[in-house]
């Protein structure tokens, strides 16, 4: 073994170790710029990236993987850091600031749930004045303080079971809107993921355009996007190259409005709150997140076992440098 092998596997060993100890998620240092249809898709006001097309584009397989540039982890070891929607065992992260930021709402992970909505399920405690008990809220200056400012971007882990294709197996539906206020309670704009009718999560309807159809698989020619499989999970035009359900590790989406970052620029805006519908979950277990992009991750202080694990790979490089002098 040469000094450079010892080196990268007491790298390796270390960035296991801090993995293990629930470090921050990989974070995407730049936010690409919309080119609709080519690098993101426009629902509304939010531009939604997927991350396996990015990825693709970027050279890589169309699936990330720890250390490419779309990679962004989803487990709760790696978000707890963050600022935490939703996700199915119900945990919140450090960036829920108790009298700010709501805890997390508990997503369903069951096979044939096939509903969720901030509406119908409060199982998140109001934790400021003038919270919304049908919407996850947060005060503005918390929220933005714990990204480092805008851009504000979401991240969607996108965990649905089953084969083929559809709504019954790996596809579903979403619905969000996001409404500022001011500090006297003046409700201000609204932004919507798909259309500005709320759509019914009692009875959804597919062919109701307020919807956001959440494909699991796209098609590609080459690194071009061409559109989506058909109801048997075929493309007429090339394969499906990416698979965005990608489970309950990786983010499959990230999402981003510039309009709603021009409002929170401005300043005027107290609160932020955030309805969300999803609709045909099948063994769902989804995750969304604020996560911060274009900074840099704030460090993480490795815990005892992590240290221990960088010590032994350090001194095992150092034993194999004596033996080579």
């Amino acid at each position: 073994m040469n000094i450079k092998t010892a080196i990268k596997r007491a790298s390796v060993a270390a960035g296991v170790a801090l993995g293990l100890a629930g470090g921050s998620a990989q974070a995407i240092d730049v936010l690409p710029t919309c080119t609709v249809g080519v690098t993101c898709l426009q629902f509304g006001n939010f531009n939604v990236f997927s991350l396996p097309l990015l990825d693709l584009q970027a050279g890589g397989d169309g699936v990330p993987s720890p250390g490419d540039t779309y990679f962004v982890s989803s487990t709760f070891g790696a978000i707890k850091n963050e600022t935490i929607v939703g996700i199915n065992n119900g945990q919140s992260g450090a960036g829920n600031i108790a009298g700010a930021i709501d805890a997390a709402y508990n997503t369903p992970s069951a096979n044939n749930i096939n509903v969720f909505s901030t509406a119908i399920t409060q199982d998140t405690p109001n934790q400021f004045a003038n919270d919304a008990a049908t919407t996850w809220d947060a005060t503005v200056s918390t929220l933005l303080q714990q990204v480092g400012g805008t851009p504000l971007t979401a991240f969607f882990a996108f965990n649905e079971t089953g084969s083929g294709t559809g709504l019954d197996t790996t596809d579903l539906l979403i619905w969000a809107s996001v409404t500022l206020r001011a500090a006297d309670g003046t409700v201000g704009p609204t932004f919507f993921l798909g259309g500005s009718t709320q759509p019914s999560v009692a009875n959804p309807d597919a062919t109701d355009p307020n919807w956001v159809y959440v494909h699991a698989g796209i098609c590609t020619v080459g690194t071009s996007f061409v559109g989506f499989p058909d109801a048997n999970g075929n493309c007429a035009v090339g394969t499906v190259r990416n698979q965005n359900n990608l489970g309950q590790n990786a983010a499959a989406f990230m999402v981003n409005s510039p309009a709603l970052d021009a409002a929170l620029a401005t300043g005027q805006w107290a609160t932020l709150s955030i309805l969300w519908e999803m609709a045909f979950i099948n063994g769902g277990g989804e995750t969304a997140w604020i996560q911060a992009v274009n900074a840099v991750p704030s460090a993480v202080v490795p815990e005892p076992a992590s240290l221990a694990l960088l010590a032994i790979g350090l001194f095992g490089l150092a034993a194999l440098r004596r033996r080579r002098d």
